[in-house]
């Protein structure tokens, strides 16, 4: 993100060098190089003076609604949206094409693109199958801001040859709370592609169906990273008492965003069967991971107590050595004062010695 950002810079400032050694500068390069370096009140005069001079320059009233976006002017803000609604078409072509090329401007996208509405839908649902992870994150988000008038087209699009479009309409529904679609979501249960069957069934379930719990938990196990992804994310989210079997399987999943999710679900079962998989992931290089474990073993409490403790007499690692301090400070049990206390007396490392006496004074 900041790489990315770094290089839009550059490449606006190059294309103000080239301008002015044209001697012609665009007033809306300049906005958008005072957007870029937060001279938000600069980059507002300049475009409100262009835009009162050219009120069809699409570009100019989309970067606009951004800056009052990012000045928190919500009235100038639905004023300008109202001028691109009048534009039609071409300007959701415009917001919509920003939104996919400029990540740096996507959280502006999302928020205007939220106040287009209904009339954006028809172009958004389509970058529900975009190969860019965050392009389909932020449509996904735009879709269910959207809610319910998104809703007709979301469930024709459960039809579509695209399983990624099928996917993330499911997605929508349930998050939006659709259950007129449920007799739709039900079908794709029966999909030939597993990302479909997964969402279908999480969207059955935020619908208020929680029998299909199994149906997600068997993502877990699939081959492809986005299905196990939803299906870890959803027990995490929704699940109030998951089975601890599947998840320990998938407790060391190669990929860190399912395993953060399966370490933080494990402290959700309670189970003691859970302790020896956290305290591996409190040792992971993953700092996500690491709170997730430290989170789910303080769940868990005083049956982690000794698991911990055995922890800290071998470990060597500062950063696991904080998590499990910190864990122990916040279960609050006792037994941990004599080793915390000989770890603070004896250890050379600052910051170990810091958390320990942090520690302490929680328990004590």
């Amino acid at each position: 993100m900041v790489k990315r950002t770094t290089i839009v810079m550059l490449f606006l400032s190059l294309i103000l060098v080239i301008s002015c050694e044209r001697g012609k500068v665009s007033d809306l390069v300049i906005a958008r190089q005072e957007l870029q370096e937060r001279a938000y009140s600069k980059a507002e005069i300049r475009l409100e003076k262009l835009t009162a001079k050219q009120p069809q320059n699409i570009e100019a009233q989309s970067i606009l609604a951004a800056t009052y976006n990012r000045e928190n002017k919500t009235q100038k803000l639905e004023a300008t949206v109202s001028k691109l609604k009048e534009l039609g078409q071409p300007a959701i072509d415009k917001l919509v094409d920003i939104m996919t090329r400029e990540q740096s401007m996507s959280e502006d996208m999302v928020k205007i693109l939220t106040l287009i509405g209904k009339p954006a839908v028809d172009k958004l649902i389509p970058l529900l199958a975009s190969p860019t992870q965050y392009v389909r994150q932020d449509t996904v988000l735009i879709l269910t801001n959207i809610g319910i008038p998104a809703a007709e087209n979301l469930n024709k699009a459960l039809d579509s040859p695209d399983a990624f479009i099928k996917a993330g309409a499911a997605r929508v529904l349930g998050n939006i709370g659709d259950k007129t679609a449920i007799k739709a979501l039900v079908k794709k249960l029966g999909d030939t592609n597993p990302l479909v069957k997964t969402e279908s069934a999480i969207a059955l379930y935020k619908l208020g169906d929680k029998s299909y719990v199994d149906a997600i938990t068997n993502g877990l196990s699939a081959t492809i990273v986005p299905v196990r992804r939803a299906a870890a994310v959803a027990i995490r989210d929704m699940v109030e008492m998951p089975a601890v079997e599947p998840l320990l399987k998938a407790a060391k999943d190669s990929d860190i965003q399912v395993r953060a999710a399966v370490v933080s679900a494990l402290g959700k079962t309670k189970d003691k069967r859970a302790i020896v998989p956290l305290i591996d992931a409190l040792k992971a290089k993953d700092s996500d991971i690491r709170n997730a474990a430290a989170e789910s073993l303080k769940a868990i409490g005083e049956p982690a107590v000794m698991p911990l403790l055995e922890l800290i007499k071998q470990e060597q690692d500062i950063a696991t050595l904080q998590k499990a301090i910190q864990t122990l400070g916040d279960i609050g049990d006792k037994r941990a004062v004599d080793i915390l206390n000989k770890l603070y007396a004896e250890s050379k490392q600052p910051l170990v010695k810091q958390e320990a006496a942090i520690a302490l004074n929680k328990i004590e």
